[in-house]
């Protein structure tokens, strides 16, 4: 299993598009692809982070946006606002931040992201939060994340929504982490792709195999 951990989401997500992009295996001669990819990262602000605002679209994480959070018309043509249960079958947060609320080491405090049985599967899955000394921790589980366009967007609003619930607790937010089952990237987008990595360069992002933050 490849591990990127990174202190800021820009740098966690060039770091992981460079190991798809460098590593990745052709799939059906339409993607290239690493499996079981764990990712980590302290923060997600997109204004504040650099790496995003030269290199990301801004207007892919407000669509993004409106997937997580509303039941607006989106790019992607389809909404979580629907698909989000928690422990006591609701379809936000509050059940969530009750519960870590009144039981701080429970570890019961997962949501889960489901189809309607159309076939259709949400891409992010699963998103589990812990609350112990340092903070506030969500741990998610994607079946697959196209590390170029979708990786970035959606970890802002993983971040937005992991630091929904530490503002309600009055906690820290101490990290957003990841397994994602088929990171990559599309065989199409690799010549713009190349084009983002030769001009980060030098920038930081880079593989942390003993599971610290950088």
């Amino acid at each position: 299993m490849k591990e990127i951990q990174c202190a800021t989401l820009g740098e966690t997500w060039l770091a992981a598009l460079r190991e798809v992009y460098q590593t990745g295996r052709t799939v059906a001669e339409e993607t290239r692809e690493v499996l079981h990819l764990w990712v980590a990262f302290q923060r997600g602000d997109f204004q504040a982070d650099p790496l995003l605002l030269r290199f990301a679209s801004s207007g892919q994480v407000e669509e993004m946006r409106k997937v997580f959070f509303s039941s607006e018309p989106n790019l992607f043509g389809h909404s979580y606002s629907d698909c989000l249960r928690g422990p006591l079958g609701r379809a936000d947060l509050g059940d969530v931040i009750e519960l870590l609320g009144k039981d701080p080491a429970s570890k019961r405090a997962l949501v889960v992201l489901v189809g309607h049985g159309d076939g259709r599967v949400p891409c992010i899955n699963a998103i589990h939060f812990l609350r112990r000394e340092d903070g506030l921790t969500a741990t998610y589980f994607a079946r697959g994340q196209d590390i170029f366009r979708k990786f970035y967007a959606d970890g802002v609003c993983l971040y937005e929504l992991a630091a929904r619930v530490a503002s309600k607790l009055a906690v820290p937010l101490a990290g957003v982490f990841g397994l994602i089952g088929s990171a990559h990237v599309y065989l199409a987008d690799l010549a713009e792709i190349r084009g983002v990595l030769a001009e980060a360069g030098g920038l930081p992002g880079r593989l942390r195999p003993e599971g610290k933050m950088a």
